[in-house]
């Protein structure tokens, strides 16, 4: 590339195509962090992966909001503020709704190393001055608050869906602390939530945890010893656990199932065991169900909100799949990175989008519309002699996002038909549920007093019977188009009263314009007529006539032939032969003159 002739700007163009093929990101930023969407704006929050060092071998941590704006066609993320320094590094980060007084982009939550969550105000980040070092802050307002509750790596971290102010947290430790953050700034803890006395389960160390989408009280806990807890918080106990019965297989991941409240999916990163588990706590003896996908380890995955019937999940085989959750099968697959993705989320505010997070120090923001389904086609080789992927077949399933909620359309007599609405307002049918079906079809029938009239005057008109009263009653709407000066009307009754001739077909090309090219047309075809009859009678008599060349003469008896001869008619007597006549020979003459004495013989006299 480097080579005589080839300048430095077409070798800056050339690697950036190749990059834009490696890499089809939406947006990306180069960070090694988790990160968490915001809930209501376009903006997205990251913090340093704990565990993970970058090339220049820094140990600082810091907290950073990025804004989002898909109208710019360029990949790069700005940054929406200045950095926050962390003491630790984050294992968890989750962006709550929560909106108080001077916290309109609702709470940031990060889970550090050292078993402290953090808290901060994303509103004092945005828009704040972006200098060379990350603030502390405190002294900007950032951060509002440290609890510090555990003794070990916060890894569960999430907060109530039902009940903003309230966030969950599990570490290293095994115990949950559920926190009321109705006063950000000083955060009250309910007594925390611990396995192992009176002969319950013992939690061991969370791994991650979620709240029911379903159940406002219901809490669920995943530990590394293999064992899922579910926690009933107005009991304050656990009220179910189960571990997988083949294997003591530990558990990096859990998701609630957003539909169904008894069921949900656990995953491991164990490479001896990558499936994924789906749980029905009515029968917790056995998983209900299984998806076999990755060939090794499963590090993360995310359950979408905006459809509940996908699901994404990264793991150690550097693939990110994304799951159609009722059929067991995978839907699509993102490009396979050059290192482990330890973190995938959904976006909460645009549908269909996602983000990975990867150990290469690249966060990435994906369009799922775009990944395709897993098989590519044949690869070609661009201008530049580099292989690229084939294209992609389009997903089996199209997202729920993209489902019309509604519709409608009118039919004949006033019906209409439409799906996912409620009759209301005029319409003969009640409303027959809460919530209009999406599937069900609802058959309404919209009628006026004009409409009315003029239905009852189609109706006597078509009860009378025969062609003549529809074309009288065509004439009419005819009639009164044109003294309202209704063009179009006027052309649409006249059309239609044609179709109610006796000869429809001729008078319909007259209207058109076509009556020259009707007796035109005619003409021609009884001229091939008459020709095509004339041809077949003379066709006719050539056959007749080789047909009777070619019959058989009838058999005929010799001796009757012979005898049947008529008798022969007596010849006449022959004349005598003629004379020949006297030849001239020249003696005459000489004769002549001896008969005279030597004097030739007078000519004879004339006639009188």
């Amino acid at each position: 590339l480097g080579g005589r002739g080839f300048s430095g700007h077409w070798r800056s163009r050339l690697w950036a195509r190749m990059g834009s093929y490696q890499h089809p990101y939406v947006k990306q930023v180069n960070r090694c962090a988790t990160v968490a969407f915001s809930p209501t704006a376009p903006f997205i929050a990251t913090g340093t992966m704990a565990g993970a060092i970058d090339l220049s071998f820094s140990t600082t941590a810091c907290l950073e909001v990025f804004r989002l704006d898909y109208s710019n066609p360029s990949t790069d993320m700005p940054l929406a503020g200045g950095a926050v320094a962390a003491n630790e590094r984050f294992h968890r980060l989750v962006w709550g709704p929560l909106q108080t007084e001077g916290m309109p982009h609702g709470l940031i939550a990060g889970g550090l190393v050292d078993g402290s969550v953090n808290l901060y105000n994303p509103a004092r980040i945005i828009g704040s001055p972006i200098g060379a070092e990350p603030s502390d802050g405190v002294s900007s307002g950032a951060l509002v608050t440290k609890m510090q509750k555990h003794s070990g790596p916060v890894r569960g971290l999430e907060f109530n869906s039902f009940s903003p102010n309230l966030l969950a947290s599990g570490a290293e430790d095994g115990e949950l602390c559920i926190w009321d953050l109705a006063r950000p700034a000083q955060p009250s803890l309910y007594p925390a939530l611990k396995g192992g006395a009176g002969g319950q389960p013992t939690a061991g160390e969370v791994s991650y945890l979620a709240w029911n989408k379903k159940v406002q009280h219901i809490l669920a806990s995943s530990s590394l010893n293999g064992t899922t807890v579910v926690w009933d918080l107005k009991r304050q106990r656990p009220v179910i656990s189960f571990t997988d019965p083949n294997s003591r297989r530990r558990c990096s991941a859990m998701q609630w199932n957003p539909e169904v409240a008894t069921q949900l999916i656990v995953a491991s990163d164990d490479d001896r065991s990558p499936s994924l588990q789906i749980w029905d706590l009515r029968n917790s003896i056995s998983p209900a169900r299984e998806f076999v996908g990755h060939s090794k380890g499963v590090l993360a995955m995310a359950w979408s909100q905006a459809d509940p019937g996908l699901l994404l999940t990264c793991g150690k085989d550097n693939r990110t799949l994304c799951w159609d959750t009722a059929a067991g099968e995978v839907l699509a697959e993102l490009p396979a990175s050059s290192n482990w993705n330890f973190d995938v989320q959904w976006s909460s505010t645009t549908p269909g989008v996602l983000s990975t997070s990867s150990f290469d120090g690249r966060v990435g923001l994906y369009n799922l519309q775009r990944a395709g389904g897993i098989d590519a086609g044949p690869g070609t080789v661009d201008q530049y002699g580099v292989q690229q992927p084939g294209p992609k077949p389009p997903m089996k399933k199209a997202p729920a996002w993209m489902r019309r909620p509604c519709g409608a359309t009118f039919g004949f007599g006033g019906q209409l038909v439409g799906f996912g609405v409620r009759p209301k307002g005029g319409a003969e049918e009640p409303a027959a549920a809460e919530k209009p079906s999406g599937t069900a079809l609802t058959l309404m029938k919209v009628s006026t007093a004009v409409e009315a009239e003029i239905s009852a005057e189609l109706e006597g008109a078509v009860s009378t019977g025969g062609s003549d009263a529809l074309k009288t009653f065509c004439e009419t709407k005819k009639s009164e188009a044109t003294a309202t000066a209704a063009k179009e009307d006027e052309e649409t009754w006249g059309f239609l009263g044609i179709l109610f001739e006796e000869d429809a077909r001729r008078e319909l090309l007259k209207h058109l314009d076509f009556g020259e090219a009707l007796v035109t047309k005619e003409l021609a075809e009884s001229e091939a007529e008459a020709e095509k009859a004339r041809s077949a009678a003379e066709a006719e008599a050539a056959a007749a006539d080789a047909a009777a060349a070619a019959a058989p003469l009838p058999p005929v008896d010799g001796d009757e032939f012979f005898n049947n001869l008529p008798e022969p008619t007596p010849a006449a007597p022959a004349a005598p032969p003629p004379q020949p006549a006297p030849v001239d020979d020249g003696m005459a003459f000489f004769d002549d003159m001896d008969a005279n004495g030597g004097m030739p013989k007078p000519p004879p006299s004339p006639p009188p």
